[in-house]
């Protein structure tokens, strides 16, 4: 395989991993019954998206022989500081899709995270450097929202369903 299909290749699995965090986090967003977490997780999928628009320009650039800009804007800030409502952090027994989909979230962005590193280390140019650099900011972001709300929720969420001796 040559440079362009070696670059070619790595924005397909890129493209492929942003795809599953938009569907993740629709999915998510369609099936709480919070309010709350609906609209982060629909924030999320927004954000996953603009990530895969981005590579998809890189993509068909790159495939034209030519040398892509780095457009990536800055993450917006989300409407709420927690993803769940405190009506719904009131009762969290029988949660498990959320807290579920919370966990998945997690794994999702931190293989990201570790995905868009990997490449940035071994990035032939500065844009593709700059590129990942800043998808991988982006996902460590991602991953400490999630990351905050399963800690503050974990010892409750279990409690309240009986997975554990708390």
């Amino acid at each position: 395989m040559g440079l362009k299909e070696d670059k070619l290749k790595i924005l397909q699995d890129a493209m492929g991993i942003e795809l599953n965090g938009i569907e993740l986090y629709k999915v998510a967003a369609e099936k709480t019954e919070d309010k709350q977490a609906k609209e982060f997780f629909l924030f999320l999928s927004k954000e996953e998206e603009k990530h895969f628009n981005t590579l998809k320009e890189w993509y068909i650039e790159i495939s034209k022989g030519k040398t892509p800009e780095v457009k990536l804007e800055e993450m917006d800030k989300p409407a709420y500081k927690h993803i769940f409502s405190d009506e719904f952090k009131k009762n969290l027994k029988g949660k498990n899709f959320e807290y579920s989909a919370l966990t998945t979230g997690m794994m999702l962005e931190k293989n990201s995270m570790e995905f868009y590193h990997k490449q940035s280390e071994e990035a032939k140019t500065d844009e593709e450097k700059e590129l990942f650099k800043k998808l991988e900011n982006w996902e460590s972001k991602h991953y400490q929202m999630l990351l905050n709300e399963y800690d503050e929720l974990k010892i409750e969420f279990w409690r309240a369903n009986r997975f554990s001796p708390f």
